[in-house]
């Protein structure tokens, strides 16, 4: 039986059961016990009214007058009958019937009265006659003459008891109906709140935490009740917070710019976000976290480092044209114990390229300066050992010293120009320029030095007047500076092209030369500092390596940019976008 009700139940019945057979059994042995009891107090009286009357009462002489009047005072409907009986056992008188011969008796009772001991008993008389028989011994002189011997019929009284024993087995198995009823509503009271306390559980445990048990009563059941919705209340709260925490975790995680993987201590991957897969390349992981190591070719002692100091290990490896910095990091259980691994990844690339940038620059820097300035102090140093007194020579000398000096200051002036771009201290003097105006005056200033070298230079005018909001010092320093580029990079005798053009967002400028052009490998990198194509013949030419920077740092601050296309010996077309911006605000 696995239920508690039915155990409940069983334990109840067994419990009433065994009270009303006890009870029952009482009440039988007790009733039982009084109607002997009064039966033999009855037959009792009944001896000594015999040996006061007729034994006692009558001399030797009268004795058998006596008996004779004994004999015919019975009856056979009497319900107690009487005999007297003889030392030898023989009926000498009964009521029993008053002709001889009379019956003999030879029970124990008579025996035991013969010996002088008063004797009570019952004994059958017939397949359906019970009888209850006593037996008093009467004494003269102090010995046993005669015993009074008597009979009482009992089936009245077994008759009533028999009734007595009907009556409480029905009764006993109405009980136990009742019982059985009584049974199953106290079940009912204890199971049913548990049964539902039950189902409420499972249904919590399938994450329905909306769930509440009705408290019936203020018993140890409903104190039961009231701490399981208790639970379930703090239940709730307690997950909700912790799906609010898991989905803040997913959304940063989900958002974060660097790649999150999290091992077990298996090594299996229990966790990684979109940024990890995007970073290397991939769907989905494959593998543990010794094929990650092995895979993009970690050091396999980073993991054994981890496993034995509990250190964060930080390594850097190349894939695909990314620098990436990988930090693997363990976690620990609440009793500090080795969990897993947490890997974060973050795309360097960027950073490794400024880096570089930054070496380059500050290498490129130190190379234009000390070309300059070995050369101021080569040819100082000969004119102080007495070139000086050769004129001719001392003149030249001095000619070069100077034009050195000029490139080291147009160098220093264009780092200073850049810095202050970086700061934002340069201010900006915005007006509304005619752009036709605008590249008409720089093509003047600049085709003197394209007849230099028998070059073509031509301005084709927009039919109707284009203008922007401009600072026209500073974008006359970006046109003039790419200008310049196409006449020094364009060979004897080819033509450069200017014009003016515009869309519904933009004016363009557009420079296009017939020049050696630039590969695609270094396009992309023209506007960085310092960056030379053909480094040799730029610094052959006089360039600092940082005009086009200028010039993108000031196209920016207009709201605009500066793009170049080109292709290997086919030439270069450069080009200044200027927004159309009538609300075009003054920027420092």
């Amino acid at each position: 039986m696995k239920s508690i009700k039915g155990k409940l139940m069983a334990m109840y019945m067994g419990l009433v059961l065994i009270v009303m057979i006890v009870c029952g059994t009482y009440i039988l042995v007790s009733l039982q016990n009084i109607e002997l009891g009064r039966a033999r107090q009855q037959m009792e009286l009944y001896t000594e009214k015999i040996s006061e009357q007729v034994v006692e009462s009558y001399d030797e002489s009268d004795f058998q007058k006596g008996l004779e009047q004994f004999g015919k005072s019975g009856s056979d409907t009497s319900q107690i009958q009487g005999s007297i009986i003889n030392t030898d056992g023989d009926t000498i008188a009964t009521t029993v019937s008053s002709k001889e011969p009379f019956e003999q008796y030879k029970d124990s009772v008579v025996i035991s009265a013969l010996a002088g001991t008063k004797a009570f008993s019952k004994e059958i008389d017939s397949v359906t006659s019970k009888y209850l028989e006593y037996a008093s011994p009467v004494f003269i002189n102090g010995v046993v003459k005669f015993v009074i011997f008597t009979r009482m019929d009992a089936s009245g009284i077994y008759n009533s008891i028999s009734q007595t024993k009907r009556t409480i087995v029905f009764s006993v198995l109405i009980a136990f109906v009742m019982a059985a009823i009584m049974g199953y509503i106290f079940a009912n009271t204890i199971t049913g709140p548990i049964l539902s306390l039950s189902s409420k559980a499972k249904e919590l445990a399938k994450g329905k935490l909306d769930q509440m048990v009705n408290v019936l009563s203020n018993d140890e059941i409903g104190q039961l009740s009231e701490s399981f919705n208790f639970m379930a209340k703090e239940l709730s709260n307690t997950l909700g917070e912790i799906s609010r925490e898991k989905k803040k975790m997913e959304i940063i995680l989900h958002n974060m710019t660097d790649g999150v993987f999290l091992f077990d201590k298996e090594g299996n991957v229990i966790h990684c976000n979109d940024a990890a897969l995007d970073m290397l390349g991939i769907d989905k992981v494959n593998g543990n976290l010794n094929d990650f190591i092995e895979n993009y070719g970690i050091n396999s002692g980073v993991y054994i480092d981890i496993m034995e100091n509990e250190n964060t290990k930080k390594v850097d490896f190349w894939l695909d044209g990314k620098f990436i910095n990988a930090s693997f990091s363990p976690y620990l259980g609440e009793k500090h114990d080795y969990e897993g691994v947490v890997v974060v990844l973050q795309d360097n690339t960027e950073m490794k390229r400024l880096d570089d940038m930054r070496k380059e620059f500050v290498a490129n820097v130190s190379h234009e300066l000390r070309t300059p300035l070995t050369t101021v102090k080569s040819y100082t140093e000969t004119l102080l050992e007495g070139a000086l007194e050769d004129s001719k020579t001392a003149k030249e000398f001095l000619d070069i010293i100077n034009n050195e000096a000029d490139r080291m200051s147009f160098l220093v002036r264009d780092l200073l120009q850049l810095s202050r771009f970086d700061n934002g201290q340069i201010e900006f003097n915005y007006s509304c320029v005619n752009v036709n105006e605008f590249i008409s005056e720089n093509i003047r200033q600049s085709r003197i030095h394209a007849e230099n070298k028998n070059q073509e230079l031509s301005f084709t005018q927009t039919d109707t007047p284009l203008f922007v909001n401009a600072d026209r010092d500073r974008i006359t320093q970006v046109l003039n500076n790419i200008i310049t580029n196409a006449i020094k990079y364009s060979p004897e005798g080819s033509k450069i092209n200017v014009w003016a053009e515009e869309d519904e967002d933009y004016v363009r400028i557009c420079v296009k030369d017939n020049g050696m052009g630039i590969s695609k490998e270094d396009l992309p990198r023209i506007f960085e500092r310092f960056y030379r194509v053909d480094k040799a013949r730029s610094r052959a030419m006089g360039g600092t390596g940082l005009g086009l920077a200028i010039a993108k740092e000031i196209m920016e601050k207009h709201g605009g940019k500066i793009t170049a296309e080109s292709e290997m010996h086919h030439g270069t077309k450069m080009t200044l976008w200027f927004p159309k911006k009538t609300n075009l605000k003054k920027k420092n």
